[in-house]
């Protein structure tokens, strides 16, 4: 088989097995203790979820993945930025699976090729092989549906015409069968981001920033979340995908039935000190209302 190995594990989180399964053991029992939501027995439709290093998000990330452990889904549609190589459009993989510590997440040959000669899809496995924000999200989707494929995508640059056409080539896939899965960081803060929107009550202004955010997509306003973005310049490294998922949802027909709500906002200052520099995660659920 044609398989993507792992570029980060042992970096973002651990190598072994065991040891991966005994951290992502604990991050689920701490989601189980947390505050349920009325909505808690409807399964998720998509999940907004960051995708640093597990000491820094993954609390955050399986808090959101648990919100989905009680569906029933044929797939996992897995849209991630990229960090490292500039292109345009989304792109897909040639690879058959994606090899994971708790071994291989095959992805969906036959979701990928539907998408193949579609306009803004291209095979691009460059753009797959080294990125951090796709690979981090599969040991939790591995953990909770071992047999799952995904239809992994990175997602490059998209102007306003090329976004309009990728939401609706993947509304194909916006049905209760498909768990999608939105990778994203939220504000990255410090100089070293080159973002320095304020230098006092950094903690109070950060989560502030942060919120306002979160509400435009709380609401489905992705033109109001992309007007947002560029007003306050908040680096989210994944608003591309977050837009794709809104504008996906405004063609739905359905898309009155559907509820958002905030899992979790937190960020690395939290837990490092350093408010100097740190970013921010939110964990977001969408299911149906009713």
């Amino acid at each position: 088989m044609n398989i993507r190995m792992p570029a980060v594990a042992g970096r973002f989180y651990p190598r072994d097995s065991l040891e991966l399964d005994a951290m992502l053991d604990r991050f689920f029992a701490e989601s189980a203790c947390g505050v349920a939501s009325s909505d808690s027995a409807k399964s998720a439709r998509a999940l907004i979820v960051p995708h640093a290093g597990y000491v820094y998000s993954g609390a955050t990330a399986a808090r959101t993945f648990a919100s989905a452990k009680s569906g029933e889904y044929k797939r996992a549609l897995v849209i991630a930025p990229s960090h490292r190589i500039p292109f345009s459009g989304m792109a897909l993989c040639d690879y058959e699976a994606y090899s994971t510590p708790f071994g291989d997440s095959l992805v969906d040959g036959a979701a990928v090729d539907s998408l193949r000669g579609e306009n803004g899809f291209a095979l691009y496995d460059a753009a797959h092989d080294g990125e951090h924000a796709l690979e981090v999200q599969l040991p939790f989707i591995t953990a909770l549906f071992p047999d799952l494929p995904i239809v992994p995508l990175i997602c490059g640059g998209l102007d306003a015409i090329l976004a309009e056409n990728v939401s609706g080539v993947l509304s194909r896939f916006w049905n209760d069968e498909t768990l999608w899965v939105i990778s994203s960081d939220f504000t990255h803060y410090g100089g070293a981001f080159d973002y320095l929107p304020f230098t006092d009550r950094i903690p109070e202004r950060l989560r502030k920033l942060d919120m306002g955010a979160v509400e435009r997509i709380l609401d489905f306003d992705s033109a109001g979340f992309a007007a947002y973005v560029k007003q306050t310049g908040a680096t989210i490294c994944g608003a591309s995908p977050i837009r794709i998922l809104l504008d996906t949802i405004a063609k739905s027909p359905k898309s009155a039935n559907l509820k958002a709500e905030l899992v979790e906002l937190t960020n690395s200052g939290e837990s490092t000190g350093d408010y100097s520099h740190c970013v921010s995660y939110a964990g977001i659920v969408i299911r149906e209302a009713c």
